[in-house]
């Protein structure tokens, strides 16, 4: 792909895990033209970036050393840690619009904190969620393809010129992904039934099922693993999520409270046909996916 399709210049990747790191991957492969800068907590992750990927990346453990020149920057830490690090920034030239987005799960927390902060700088805010990942992390999982087909949501305020919404949906369209727009909030309601619910109902039937016979788990087949695979993720990681997103999950988990007890009912008093009307509306709407 030549400079001129290039969506941006020069692009800046603030944490390189398993999001941040596939960012890079894709960047590196997809545009090579494109000036790649990243920015790692530790010393020992940029030693492990410069040796990857030598001359065609800079790394630094300085924010403001990454993030100067740079048209776009990508916040690719959990969302707890972001405005620690937008502190760091110092304030972009007027010389070049620099937009600033996020990988975050949740989005109003985000965008009224770190929205504010990046305006501050003269920066615009608009935030990103791909649809991508696994229960991995780290730079050593990270894949280049994680956003081949992948949603991508974004959720731009009223304010942010179109011309730059458009240059970042160029940027994650060129990395293979679908994108669409939606308020925060829609998000933050979307993904709550989607993929925050089910984290939780993951790791709540792996407590419930192996938290008292922990040997059952050696007799268990596929279908469990598959249902159970989401509650292998970073408990730290998650803990920000759920308590970030809790009015959406707390009410999507109250609607799955209620449908249970529907189940319940229906296996207590041996209804066969609730149960295969249950089963089949489920088959149905999973057929959807």
């Amino acid at each position: 792909m030549s400079e001129s399709e290039l969506p941006f210049r020069s692009v800046a990747v603030l944490g390189p895990g398993l999001i941040g790191g596939s960012l890079v991957l894709a960047i590196h492969s997809r545009w090579p033209d494109c000036e790649l800068r990243c920015w790692a907590r530790r010393e020992e992750a940029v030693v492990s970036l410069r040796e990857r990927f030598g001359d065609s990346l800079t790394a630094s453990t300085s924010v403001p050393e990454i993030v100067e020149g740079a048209e776009c920057v990508i916040l690719a830490m959990p969302t707890g840690f972001m405005a620690g690090v937008v502190a760091q920034m110092t304030p972009f030239p007027d010389s070049h619009e620099v937009v600033v987005t996020d990988v975050g799960s949740v989005k109003g927390p985000v965008q009224e904190e770190i929205g504010a902060m990046v305006s501050a700088l003269g920066g615009h805010f608009v935030g990103s969620h791909p649809m991508a990942g696994s229960e991995k992390s780290g730079l050593d999982h990270a894949d280049g393809d994680l956003f081949e087909s992948a949603a991508v949501i974004m959720t731009p305020e009223a304010a942010t010129s179109e011309a730059l919404i458009d240059r970042l949906q160029q940027f994650w369209e060129g990395l293979g992904a679908m994108v669409s727009e939606m308020s925060p909030e829609a998000h933050d309601e979307l993904v709550a039934r989607i993929s925050h619910l089910p984290h939780l109902v993951a790791a709540a039937l792996v407590r419930s099922m192996l938290k008292e016979n922990p040997g059952a788990a050696k007799y268990s087949g596929g279908g469990f693993r598959d249902t159970t695979r989401v509650a292998g993720g970073l408990e730290s990681m998650w803990t920000g999520i759920l308590a970030d997103n809790h009015e959406a999950v707390s009410g999507q988990l109250s609607s799955l409270i209620s449908e249970l007890e529907s189940w319940k009912v229906a296996l207590d008093t041996l209804d066969r046909e609730q149960l295969h009307r249950f089963l089949s509306e489920a088959r149905e709407l999973r057929e959807t996916l």
